[in-house]
């Protein structure tokens, strides 16, 4: 839709230098009022949270918090719930839980806006969990995330949630709300075992044990072989033969048991989405 309007205003730009006098006082009338149409037409569409942990209503509440501080953090206007779960009721983002780009950019196409936000909101032993995902024409084809991570009451988690509301404006925050912030009551160590990076840190550390176990007892199980074959060249018989066996079948079965730990970590990273996410 502010494609089209941008193509009223470049026919209208056309018209204004080529017509007569009076031609060009009407054009410029008609330049006005679409560049101040499509001006209007700039507007900001948030899909409701996704809840989990917390009833439907609680999850709306929460969520009219942040819909509340938008509307002052945003220069556009903000579309009118009720159009925008409409326009999305039967597309993945809804549907399946869809938070990747092409449904995102299917959502937002649908509502026809210049900014599209959707996210989830999660609540488990005391702790809040938030992810938005934006969209904006502005910079096309890209997808920008935002967390919060909060343990604490619920008047604390509004208050990181409005804020949350100026910083994907890309406004400054008001000092009330700064004012107003309490401490999040995480400890360093749930921030650090909860930290993406640290995640994918122990999954890596664990899989690259495993993988310098593999190649250390493969090379050792190769070592006895030789000495194996050494030996039998001299003498078939000869009473190391049995000890080299030993070593090599017990190397092969640590390699073996290593190259498990390896892949059964870089599997449980990638089903995990600890590599997935942001």
């Amino acid at each position: 839709m502010v494609l089209r309007y941008h193509f009223y205003i470049f026919v209208n730009i056309y018209k204004l230098f080529t017509g007569n006098t009076m031609k060009r006082l009407f054009n410029i009338i008609t330049l006005s009022l679409s560049l101040a149409f499509a001006q209007d037409a700039a507007s900001v569409a948030s899909v409701q949270f996704d809840g989990t942990g917390l009833s439907d209503l609680e999850t709306k509440t929460i969520y009219n918090y942040f819909m509340g501080e938008l509307e002052k953090a945003s220069d556009n206007p903000i579309q009118a719930q009720e159009s925008v779960d409409q326009a999305v009721a039967t597309l993945d983002l809804v549907t399946a839980d869809c938070y990747k780009k092409d449904c995102l950019a299917a959502a937002q196409e649908a509502v026809a806006s210049n900014v599209l936000l959707a996210g989830t909101l999660k609540f488990a032993k005391n702790k809040y969990r938030v992810k938005v995902y934006k969209m904006d024409t502005s910079n096309p084809g890209k997808v920008k995330s935002y967390k919060i991570r909060y343990k604490g009451d619920t008047d604390g988690f509004i208050t990181e949630l409005e804020i949350l509301a100026w910083k994907i404006m890309g406004k400054e925050v008001p000092g009330r709300l700064n004012a107003k912030r309490k401490p999040n009551q995480e400890s360093l160590f749930e921030q650090i075992a909860e930290n993406p990076w640290a995640q994918r840190g122990a999954v890596l550390a664990v899989a690259g044990l495993g993988a310098s176990s593999y190649l250390k007892n493969t090379a050792g199980a190769a070592e006895s072989q030789n000495q194996i074959d050494r030996l039998k060249g001299i003498n078939p018989n000869a009473p190391g033969i049995k000890a080299h066996q030993d070593s090599m079948d017990g190397a092969k079965s640590t390699a073996m048991l290593s190259l498990g730990v390896t892949v059964g970590s870089l599997a449980y990273g990638y089903f995990t989405g600890v590599f997935s996410e942001e």
